[in-house]
């Protein structure tokens, strides 16, 4: 991971911290305490150290390390709500059959296994996991006794049967766990066996994907079956907080589970009952109402404000705004079930050398974020520079290469090709950021004689109208991914075994398809980079999508909030140990 961004979001004295840091001139340990004695939380902490990579005098060792806020009161307060905003519509509390996962997941449920501080992997519901020496059979330690917020049973049976159950039937399981070859029980451990070794094993149990619903309450709520009300009426994990509401375009409220045991998660102090009686989640799409809702007392906490707004939320003495680097991207799917405008390779790319990406990232986001030239952000740990020297801006090669593609400009200078006009409907989420995107594409397309008509619909709209067979689903939309580990989910947007969903391109690319499966067999972290590497470069080359920009991972919240302390391989907070100190 690059740390080029250190001195710019916190200064000289932190980046020569950084810069001792790795030249081992003291260990991890000694880093964090520094950072968090410099009044960094544990979150922002964790980002600075990810971004130098591990030292290795003390990194065999896992740490908790308590945050600036929780040293600034001996004792925390319980009671109150947590208002929280959030820049998304939500989405359905349902690992199973949900398209996407919102911070209330974190709230409600638990997963298997966790982020740790360093991008290690920590327990959180079990106790323990072990690998074997073949890294053929991965075990997980239940513990005895737990129940979810029904009161059913959350045993190694039932976890069990829950996870086969998502491998074998959700939108994202079975595609992003091919090596896997399935889930038994015995006694209280969980056994995962693998069909080879792989080194992305672990990545999606991480997931919102993979949290750990009782299955029982799963099944009795309708399951698969579309009309289910599992994940709308009601949910049932084992996290310190139970569903209460859920409304789409409005909001989601969790109340406090007086009898949650207590995580196993290292980093959270707190050994059981939340302290907050309730987080309500508000919808907030536009993004100019974020900051003055979080300025006026309408919130506490806030996800994704308006980067216009920023410098002005840094500036208020009484908000803490945290930033780091954010596993996302935005990238343009090419439905290839129109041929006529991106069958071939030649169109794509002089769509895309039309799209000044750098630009983008200083207007729309003033500069918090990277242009992105194949699927990943620079800051992802596989990395691969040489992408940049694929779809550079340039408007001259942009019309170049869709003369060569055989377009013509037309008396009105929209390309035309064997009589079609380079003129097609593009679907954007109802969404500032988004539409902003969406609206600055269009208009770059235009100056180079392509017509891309915007249609701004709802969250669930776009979903559906990305996800269609064939011609059903939309000519062209804006998709923005959110993921721990980009390559395990860009993997799946890409691969002919995913058409149509979630590869909504509908792309077929032989030289992708081999570097995903060499991924899947990638047992070393040599193999995993090498494969990594390949896919990287064909993505960039053949464009099964068109990548534009990433963005930093943006959160602010007030004061007196204590413990909330997002940091950069978690996408959200967790919950347990926060309090306000009101």
């Amino acid at each position: 991971m690059s740390s080029s961004w250190i001195e710019d979001q916190y200064g000289a004295d932190v980046a020569q911290l950084a810069a001792d840091y790795e030249a081992k001139k003291f260990g991890r340990r000694s880093f964090l305490g520094k950072l968090t004695a410099a009044g960094f939380s544990v979150g922002a902490a964790a980002s600075i150290l990810a971004a130098c990579g591990s030292s290795s005098s003390d990194s065999s060792s896992t740490d908790s390390v308590a945050s600036d806020d929780a040293a600034a009161s001996a004792t925390p307060k319980a009671g109150g709500q947590l208002r929280e905003g959030y820049p998304r519509d939500i989405s359905k509390h349902d690992p199973v059959t949900t398209n996407w996962y919102d911070p209330a997941f974190s709230a409600i449920y638990e997963t298997i296994v966790t982020d740790g501080l360093e991008g290690d992997t920590v327990p959180q519901f079990a106790t323990a996991y072990e690998v074997s020496a073949d890294g053929l059979t991965y075990t997980f330690d239940i513990p005895e006794g737990r129940v979810s917020h029904s009161g059913g049973v959350m045993g190694a049976q039932q976890v069990a049967e829950l996870l086969q159950i998502i491998k074998d039937t959700s939108f994202i399981g079975g595609v992003s766990t091919v090596p896997m070859e399935g889930y038994s029980f015995e006694g209280n451990k969980v056994i995962m066996k693998m069909k080879n070794a792989w080194l992305g094993a672990i990545n999606p149990h991480k997931t919102g994907y993979w949290a750990l619903a009782n299955v029982d309450t799963w099944k009795a709520a309708g399951g698969k079956d579309p009309k289910s009300t599992y994940g709308t009426e009601s949910s049932d994990g084992t996290g310190p907080f139970t569903h209460a509401e859920w409304v789409p375009g409005s909001h989601t409220l969790v109340n406090k589970w007086d009898a949650y045991p207590g995580s196993n998660t290292p980093y959270v102090t707190n050994t059981g009952a939340a302290y907050l009686d309730s987080i309500r989640w508000s919808v907030i799409t536009e993004g100019g109402q974020r900051a003055t809702m979080l300025e006026n007392g309408e919130l506490d906490t806030l996800l994704g404000p308006n980067y216009a707004d920023l410098e002005r939320l840094k500036s208020n003495a009484d908000l803490t705004v945290i930033q780091h680097p954010e596993w996302s991207g935005y990238m343009l799917s090419m439905n290839r079930d129109y041929p006529e405008f991106f069958g071939d390779k030649l169109t794509r790319q002089g769509l895309s050398h039309a799209l000044n990406r750098q630009g983008m990232v200083d207007a729309i986001l003033f500069g918090n974020g990277d242009a992105t030239y194949g699927p990943f952000p620079k800051t992802d740990r596989q990395y691969d520079p040489k992408v940049e020297t694929y779809n550079t801006y340039d408007v001259e090669l942009a019309k170049s290469k869709l003369a060569e593609a055989g377009w013509v400009a037309g008396s009105d200078g929209v390309l035309t090709r064997k009589g079609v006009r380079f003129e097609f409907e593009y679907v954007v989420e109802d969404e500032s950021t988004q539409k902003l995107v969406s609206e600055v594409v269009a208009q770059q397309f235009k100056e180079v004689g392509v017509v891309a008509k915007l249609r701004v619909v709802d969250r669930a709209v776009a979903f559906q109208e990305q996800s269609g067979e064939g011609r059903e689903a939309a000519p062209m939309a804006l998709f923005f991914w959110l993921w721990p580990v980009p390559l395990d989910i860009m993997v799946i947007f890409g691969s002919s075994e995913t058409i149509p969903v979630p590869n909504f391109s509908h792309a077929i690319e032989p030289t992708i398809d081999a570097a995903i499966t060499e991924w899947r067999l990638s047992g070393t972290p040599e193999a995993a980079i090498a494969a990594s590497s390949k896919f990287q470069t064909e993505w960039a080359d053949t464009l099964p999508y068109l990548p534009l920009m990433n963005q930093y991972a943006t959160f602010v919240h007030h004061n007196y909030v204590k413990n909330w302390a997002p940091f950069v391989w978690n996408l959200y907070p967790l919950y347990n140990d926060v309090w306000l100190d009101q």
